[in-house]
């Protein structure tokens, strides 16, 4: 009896086990949570991926609008608000079933009338005018049914319809007869997508927030997705590392690579990328002489090592391109025609073409643009570029722009020589190649586009067909006559794929990963296991506790409270008593224990500034007698003679501070000059 007793206990037990590892296997996502995305591929000019392309639209973008479909790792379409799809047999309409009961934001309901909107948007506005070409017009025979009708078969159809590409906008707001490229509501979106908009600081951040309302049930699963906007790769891998930051996407600095690579709390993955096929490269601009010459174009290819770059200037993390089609794309040729380091070359070619080396040793001048952005891999290898050329007579000067929109106005309208960019091949050499090749795409005006002036009948006669050819064996033969026509005539230097990465914290839960990463909707992002800032306990204050110590105490406990970004609002208002630029110099100052700057209320020190090497008089670094400070020697009270400039009139002076740990990596001092 007692046996069987037991074996029945084992046996519930064992049942128990079971109901409770299928239960954890298979239980729904927690809802709720915030997570802040650092990004540094610049500011938005609007957030309507219909009108324009690029990350900094798209990232947004995907969040706010829905697409008809979305694509899985393996490249496969998956549904989205289209819950399904056919194309008929001979290739010339696409009919799709929309899933019913979707609404936009504001609670109208999305149609088979918007879904024609904005296709025909798209069609008639994007720069990728390839990408919807064949589409004659879109029929809508019932509230929940499109169909697509084409001119011709088009083999990248239903890629073209993924998030970034082709967002569903309202046609009750954007169909209102006012020009769609300046429309108010590109700034403030009524969207289709899982989140909503919330609020906009140019330049700074944008904020978005569950949209709770959307078609799929119990998604998305964050409360809040908060996209930081920034330039400087310092000051993400700070905020990465100290988890103010929780998700770094198309990150490409290799110090910060290497560094984050080190972190217990980050995975940093080359996943999350694999739909884009990113290409660094230098553009000319054909218009311009002696740029308008082959045989000058290639000869400054010659002096260009793309060996050089790949394994020592991106340390072995890129990989060298040499035609206009990603190396990891099917339709890659690589029996192409290269241009491997040959000097003694490009002095006969440029010879030949008529430049000669003048008696000041020169042969001409140019003037060289960059991105404003990832510096490793745009204003480094602008850089090396001038270089290179000066050995062979061809004077560079390196035009440096402040701002993305900058660098972008000169190119769209045809104001450069050369230039380096990255653009994107987008999946199909329909959607992301043929734009910047085709005659009929000369833009002036439209950003990545032919801004190159490029003209060649044949190369348009290829790929007009390869649009329409739906066998791919076949469609890989026209794609690499094009290539090889394309590497012989140089409109453009391709040097070698963008290094990047996507870096999330360890904490989160399917992590965009996918073919598109965050070029797709963060519906199923959420939190396993939310991180979580281990405060240290606030110094005591006493009636006789010094001034210093009482003002950064007050700033400690505002960061605990609100969080750092937040407590900064305050902390940058002088008439909050953190701050005193015109008088005593007083202000916050937050770093890690390895030296890196996160808080800088003055504005003179930028985030992620390292103050290691920064001594004393008397020849000590500064740093650990800081720490020594915060970790309460002489009760947290510092004082040094002429170490830290006044952080508004520079001036070195008597400088009094406190200091008090934050966390146990992170300190807070209050700094002020003797007057």
């Amino acid at each position: 009896m007692r046996g069987s007793i037991k074996k029945y206990f084992l046996f519930v037990l064992a049942l128990s086990f079971i109901a409770g590892f299928w239960s954890k296997a298979f239980a729904q996502p927690k809802s709720g949570g915030k997570v802040v995305i650092s990004s540094g591929v610049g500011t938005p000019r609007h957030f309507n991926p219909a009108l324009v392309s690029g990350s900094a639209t798209a990232m947004v973008g995907t969040q706010l609008f829905a697409s008809p479909l979305r694509y899985d790792e393996k490249w496969n379409p998956q549904p989205y608000l289209a819950e399904s799809w056919k194309i008929s047999k001979d290739g010339l309409s696409v009919t799709l079933k929309l899933v019913k009961g979707a609404t936009f934001h504001d609670g109208h309901p999305i149609t088979s009338a918007d879904v024609a909107f904005s296709v025909l948007t798209v069609k008639k506005y994007h720069p990728f005018k390839s990408m919807f070409a064949p589409v004659e017009k879109v029929d809508t025979p019932d509230l929940h049914t499109a169909v697509i009708r084409l001119s011709q078969p088009h083999p990248a159809i239903l890629l073209a319809m993924s998030p970034a590409l082709l967002p569903i906008i309202p046609k009750h707001i954007y169909g209102d007869g006012r020009d769609l490229k300046t429309h108010p509501a590109n700034l403030d979106p009524v969207g289709s997508g899982p989140f909503r908009f919330v609020k906009y600081v140019p330049g700074k951040y944008i904020v978005m927030k569950r949209n709770d309302y959307f078609f799929l049930k119990g998604r998305p699963y964050l409360d809040e997705i908060v996209i930081r906007l920034s330039r400087d790769p310092s000051e993400q891998m700070i905020e990465m590392e100290r988890q103010e930051a929780h998700l770094l996407p198309l990150f490409s600095n290799l110090d910060g690579l290497d560094r984050l690579s080190q972190s217990e709390q980050l995975v940093v993955t080359p996943r999350g990328h694999g739909g884009i096929g990113s290409i660094n490269w230098l553009a000319f601009n054909l218009l311009r002489k002696p740029l308008d010459d082959k045989r000058v174009r290639q000869a400054i290819a010659y002096m260009i090592d793309p060996e050089f770059i790949a394994k020592y200037m991106n340390r072995g993390r890129s990989k060298r391109a040499i035609s206009p089609i990603s190396p990891y794309s099917p339709f890659y040729d690589d029996g192409v025609q290269t241009y491997d380091f040959d000097p003694a070359k490009a002095r006969s070619l440029l010879d030949e073409a008529g430049y000669s080396v003048k008696s000041n040793g020169s042969r001409f001048s140019l003037i060289l643009d960059h991105i404003p952005l990832i510096h490793s891999q745009q204003r480094d290898i602008a850089l090396y570029i001038k270089r290179q050329l000066s050995k062979v007579g061809i004077d560079i000067h390196v035009r440096i722009s402040k701002k993305f929109l900058e660098w972008a106005n000169r190119i769209r309208n045809w104001d450069f020589d050369m230039t380096m960019d990255s653009v994107y091949n987008w999946g199909d050499p329909v959607i992301g190649v043929h734009r910047t090749y085709l005659s009929d795409n000369i833009q002036k005006g439209v950003l990545w586009s032919n801004t190159q002036n490029y003209r060649n009948n044949k190369v348009d006669e290829l790929l007009n067909k390869a649009a329409q050819e739906m066998d791919e064996s076949r469609r890989k033969k026209l794609y690499s006559e094009f290539q090889r026509i394309l590497t012989e005539e140089l409109p453009i230097v391709w040097i070698n794929v963008l290094p990047f990465h996507t870096i999330y914290h360890k904490g989160l839960g399917n992590p965009p990963v996918s073919i598109w990463g965050v070029h797709s909707p963060l519906d199923e992002l959420h939190w396993k296991k939310p991180p979580t800032m281990k405060y240290a306990s606030t110094p005591v204050l006493g009636d006789e506790s010094f001034p210093l110590k009482r003002i950064g105490v007050q700033a400690m406990n505002l960061i605990k409270k609100r969080g750092l970004h937040p407590a900064l609002e305050v902390l940058k208002d002088s008439n909050q008593g953190f701050l005193d630029l015109e008088g005593s110099g007083l202000h916050i100052l937050g770093f890690t224990r390895k030296g890196y700057v996160f808080l800088d209320n003055s504005g003179q020190m930028k985030p992620g500034m390292d103050i290691k090497g920064i001594l004393d008089l008397e020849g000590k670094k500064l740093l650990p007698q800081l720490l020594d400070a915060a970790k309460g020697k002489n009760d947290g009270l510092f004082r040094s003679k002429g170490v830290w400039p006044h952080p508004k009139t520079h001036a070195l002076g008597p400088l009094s501070s406190w200091c008090g740990m934050l966390t146990e990596e992170d300190v807070i001092c209050t700094l002020k000059w003797d007057q």
